[in-house]
């Protein structure tokens, strides 16, 4: 009889403590799914994220550059004031940082061409305006980085 109540208690002891380990690391395992699915979520809207620079131009002795930029991927693009743009001649480019309508040089500015959000297949016209004219002759280099990390990038002469 003392064996069996001895089994029994140790059966209880052996549950209470895989209760106890459980209720130790559900937490933990709960956070680190949802940090899976984040990640997920992270690559997902990476793969589905595409850019493509169709044009970019400007006019010599003039400080201003235009570059149409379209969503050939399979989702929006937002928020574009997180936008990066880098612009400059091909060996000496810089951060260009978004500075809205009116803004002062050097900063650019957008407007979406054939939309009213930078969804799948709209174009982003972007606006460039710089604190020095740009040269005739001369190769330039811009490059749009979603806010993602996507980009695309273009060399254009004026």
């Amino acid at each position: 009889m003392e064996k069996a109540i001895a089994t029994v208690m140790l059966t209880v002891a052996g549950i209470t403590a895989i209760l106890a380990v459980l209720n130790a690391f559900m937490p933990a395992i709960s956070r680190t799914s949802g940090s899976l699915v984040a990640s997920a979520d992270s690559v997902d809207a990476r793969i589905s994220t595409s850019i493509e620079i169709i044009h970019a131009s400007g006019a010599d002795a003039s400080p201003t550059v235009e570059t149409w930029a379209k969503n050939v991927g399979s989702i929006s693009i937002t928020p574009l004031d997180r936008i990066d743009v880098f612009f400059g001649p091909g060996d000496s480019f810089l951060r260009v940082p978004y500075g809205g309508p009116g803004c002062t040089a050097p900063c650019w500015d957008y407007t979406i061409e054939n939309d009213t959000v930078w969804n799948p297949t709209a174009t982003l016209r972007l606006t460039l305006t710089l604190d020095y004219d740009l040269a005739a002759g001369t190769t330039y280099y811009i490059k749009v980085v979603a806010p993602n990390g996507i980009s695309d990038a273009r060399f254009f002469t004026v």
